[in-house]
């Protein structure tokens, strides 16, 4: 499912599609302390380890994705940030240390959330499904526009 939404967007780009092994995925549990969800599992088999253009310019793939968590538990402390994580939380991607995307675990597909670098949440997508569905979008629009067809160019 998650790769084919990944090619019939065109984003099968540059980088090969590559998912995760049982193995790997439970490195991923292992490094942040939770049992993942069912429907992000699934999307670790099918594109963990890289998944073309998207998400290619952030911390969304293994093994980053297995040190998130304790990435966001640093700028906590180093910035005395009044944000706790919760322990069931699986921090799944981060972007430039300002931004972290996460869900609560103990649903097959969370729903998510955003924290910034200041402690601040903003509630995310209904789903990590949802989540994956709009950033399919923002990066076809990036990449289908002619920024994004010089980036692609000149890469």
């Amino acid at each position: 499912m998650f790769s084919e939404l990944i090619i019939s967007s065109g984003l099968d780009q540059k980088r090969a599609i590559r998912g995760l092994t049982e193995d790997e995925i439970e490195a991923v549990e292992n490094g942040q302390g939770v049992q993942l969800p069912a429907r992000y599992k699934a999307f670790l088999r099918e594109c963990g380890r890289s998944a073309g253009l998207l998400c290619y310019d952030i911390h969304f793939f293994y093994p980053a994705i297995k040190r998130l968590k304790g990435m966001l538990q640093e700028l906590i402390d180093e910035e005395n940030v009044d944000f706790k994580i919760p322990n069931d939380a699986f921090i799944f991607a981060g972007y430039q240390g300002s931004q972290f995307h996460y869900f609560i675990c103990g649903n097959d597909d969370p729903p998510t959330f955003r924290v910034f670098d200041n402690g601040v949440v903003e509630p995310g997508a209904s789903s990590f499904t949802e989540y994956f569905h709009a950033a399919i979008g923002e990066y076809h629009r990036t990449f289908s526009s002619e920024f994004g067809k010089k980036l692609l160019e000149d890469w």
